[in-house]
């Protein structure tokens, strides 16, 4: 049986995040959420089902993954909005051929006989569905990006469970470092622990991954998941909620937020219940507010409806796209969001949404060209000994095009 793990319409509620990865790549607790649904289904081929124009990217990233394509026979296919657990993949298993459960109008997960090798995309997934039965399930995919980070601690110490099973733990109990509540500290191999670190487990799990560097005199509280490769800064104070994917370079203070990889926040500076994507970098004393000053609940730019929406949370932070920018001393507002491609600075307070390929400060933005935007974005990927492919720079070339509008609405000249 094939396992086909799928985006489905709502990939735009993921917007600016998902201008540049598939909805099921985005990160929550220490795995992604294709990654999670993955770990339950091991023995399986999984094909990997995205829009049609980011085809050519996942096919270079997963060489050996079939990308959109179904083989004759036995299909599973499953929302990449999931947060997986056991019992959610219990009822995934007791499916027939043609017959899914949905949640109202969602599709959860579909079984399907498909009789011949054929290609398909988001765009014509639900086309599969037609005739499928339908059984009500009280499984709720994920709608928002902000739901990514309010769930962020409790999806890291579910997944500390099952990444820790069968793995050696190198943590040294009488190193030149502290720990509270070692049981619940996992270190892997290779990582480089300084003096003076405190590792505090006591309200839960601390996983620091392959070859992370962790530098004197920083303190982490738990739930935390320090990806591999990644660096956090001396005397950086890490509170629970801080998952980091590989390859980032972390300082200062930092409480529940997602780094979804090969992004820095060096230098001092506060940031708090954020989602920050890729190859973003954080000037020092960038700032960001996570609480507003009457204490309501924060609203934040929603990309499909072009409006402000109420994310029911007191406390959310920002949200960032790829390949943005900021200088020393930037302040974002509570639930500000910025998309691909900026390039931000100034004292100025920045506020509500940022559209993507901004530049310049709070009071006075306008057009980043996208050829000069991709020149950064060559130079920063070959830092890391890595090339920013042609078709990296379409999709960017589609996001400028896309934000077009947004910018003019905002009076972005």
């Amino acid at each position: 049986m094939q396992i086909n793990i799928f985006e489905d319409s709502k990939w735009e509620n993921f917007l600016p995040l998902t201008y540049t990865r598939a909805v099921f790549d985005l990160r929550s607790g220490i795995f992604k959420l294709r990654e999670k649904i993955a770990h339950y289904y091991q023995k399986h081929n999984c094909n990997l089902i995205v829009r049609k124009y980011l085809e050519e990217l996942y096919k270079n990233r997963f060489p050996n993954r079939s990308i959109n394509q179904l083989i004759k026979g036995s299909n599973l296919f499953i929302n990449g909005r999931l947060l997986i657990s056991s019992e959610i993949a219990e009822k995934i298993n007791s499916l027939t051929d043609n017959s899914g459960l949905f949640f109202q109008q969602t599709c959860i997960a579909f079984k399907k006989n498909i009789d011949s090798d054929t290609s398909i995309s988001c765009e014509n997934i639900s086309k599969l569905m037609e005739d499928i039965s339908h059984k009500e399930a009280d499984i709720k995919p994920i709608d928002y990006i902000w739901e990514l980070v309010d769930k962020n601690s409790d999806e890291i110490k579910k997944d500390y469970k099952i990444v820790i099973i069968n793995k050696k733990n190198h943590i040294n109990k009488n190193g030149n470092y502290h720990l509270i509540n070692p049981e619940e500290i996992f270190i892997a191999k290779y990582v480089d622990i300084a003096p003076n670190v405190v590792l505090d487990a006591d309200d839960g799990p601390i996983f620091l991954d392959d070859h992370s560097t962790i530098m004197p005199n920083v303190v982490i509280y738990g739930p935390a998941y320090i990806g591999k490769n990644s660096v956090i800064k001396v005397g950086a104070k890490i509170y629970q909620g801080l998952s980091i994917g590989k390859f980032c370079k972390v300082g200062g203070e930092v409480e529940q937020t997602i780094f979804q990889g090969y992004s820095n926040k060096q230098h001092d500076g506060f940031l708090g219940h954020s989602y920050i994507g890729e190859w973003v970098n954080l000037g020092a004393d960038t700032n960001n507010s996570n609480l507003k000053n009457n204490y309501k609940k924060v609203k934040v730019f929603f990309y499909p409806e072009g409006k402000y929406t109420d994310t029911g949370l007191q406390f959310f932070g920002m949200i960032i796209g790829d390949h943005s920018k900021t200088g020393i001393n930037t302040m974002f507002n509570t639930g500000c969001v910025i998309g691909v491609g900026c390039n931000l600075y100034s004292a100025d307070l920045f506020t509500g949404i940022i559209p993507s390929f901004s530049w310049g400060s709070a009071s006075n933005l306008r057009n980043y060209r996208v050829n000069k935007m991709i020149e950064t974005a060559r130079i920063v990927k070959k830092r890391r000994g890595l090339k920013l492919e042609r078709f990296e720079e379409r999709i960017l070339e589609n996001c400028f095009q896309d934000s077009i509008k947004r910018r003019h609405i905002f009076n972005r000249k």
